[in-house]
């Protein structure tokens, strides 16, 4: 008997992927490499900032080269990526590139899973192989469900060079066709909670779904996953919008929030950073007060034309600083380049 681990606000399972494992303790890179796809699946939730465009994208940064992929990958202290798109494996050689350069890198321990909407030939899947892939994840088109002849052939095939391979759909409908041939070549099944986005809206409601009230779920979804995928003996992971928002990405906002913080922001439990603020149209005389009230060099820095310093240092020496004509506040903000701001208390 299959024994399921549940949790209902995020996600259930039987089996976890080792690239699984390593999103859900927010440490895996995202690495998006293209947004180009010859598909048009109507549920498809990919931004209009992404979809169709020739960029590359690692984690919620935008990046130019392999060294920007390798910062961020630091940053997070990542100990896998998953690689992204698109379709990434129409750019195949960017793809191996990546990955040799994540191998070096970080060493062999460096897990890297990758989604495709193809089912690539043994050429393609060993090339990958041998750049240092570990894990695939094939996304068939909800056409070929009822026929997965094919699919079921390339899970084996990929499972024959050493891949960890399964399949990786949204719950838009049963399909048990998926199932049975997931569960003869021994591969695994990952399952998305239907989303709603602002380029598959219209999309999913022409299909009659219906977003969740408080999240961009689909009405219904979870509920399909839970009633025609936990079958015993399949290796099946079901995984929420909620849970991606919740977990994953909180996780790996903290774990970047430690890793790239000044010495004055203080992380928050959510992975954003707190820091005070002044602004003032003489930062000479606001920096010259600094001093005056011997502020430790360490605990401030002038940025983007204002000072940022210390949260709870600004709050003890306010009366001092709006002396000076500063106007003074707490942001709170993601820790990421140009991270939005999350709120701004005036002082």
């Amino acid at each position: 008997m299959t024994e399921w681990t549940f949790d209902f606000t995020a996600s259930f399972h039987s089996y976890l992927s080792p690239g699984c494992k390593i999103c859900h303790q927010g440490a895996s890179l995202v690495l998006f490499v293209t947004g180009h796809c010859k598909r048009g699946c109507f549920y498809c939730p990919l931004s209009a900032a992404r979809r169709g465009k020739d960029h590359i994208f690692a984690n919620e940064r935008r990046v130019e080269g392999m060294k920007d992929i390798l910062d961020e990958a630091h940053a997070i202290g990542a100990l896998g990526t998953g690689i992204t798109g698109g379709e990434p494996l129409l750019e195949l050689d960017l793809v191996v590139r990546c990955l040799k350069s994540l191998k070096k890198e970080f060493g062999e321990e460096h897990h890297v899973h990758l989604y495709t909407g193809s089912l690539p030939g043994s050429s393609v899947m060993n090339k990958l192989r041998q750049a240092g892939l570990d894990e695939i994840r094939f996304h068939p088109p909800i056409s070929d469900w009822a026929r997965p002849h094919r699919l079921e052939d390339t899970l084996k095939e990929a499972k024959s060079m050493g891949l960890a391979a399964g399949v990786e759909i949204p719950v838009l409908e049963p399909a048990p066709l998926v199932v049975e041939a997931v569960k003869r070549a021994d591969a695994f099944l990952n399952l998305n909670e239907l989303e709603f986005s602002e380029t598959n809206r219209l999309g999913l409601e022409e299909h009659g779904f219906i977003s969740k009230e408080f999240d961009c779920g689909a009405l219904g979804s979870e509920e399909m996953a839970r009633e025609h995928f936990m079958i015993d003996g399949l290796r099946v992971h079901y995984c929420s919008s909620r849970f991606k928002d919740a977990v994953q990405l909180r996780e790996r906002l903290k774990r970047r929030a430690e890793r790239t913080s000044r010495p004055f922001d203080l992380p928050t439990a959510d992975g954003t950073l707190v820091y005070g603020t002044i602004t003032c149209d003489d930062l000479g005389l606001a920096l010259n007060m600094l001093k005056i009230l011997d502020v430790p060099p360490e605990m401030y820095s002038l940025t983007d034309g204002r000072l940022e310093i210390a949260g709870w240092i600004l709050e003890s020496i306010s009366e001092d600083m709006k002396a000076t004509g500063s106007i003074l506040a707490l942001e709170e903000r993601y820790p990421v380049e140009e991270g939005p701001v999350v709120e701004r208390i005036p002082l």
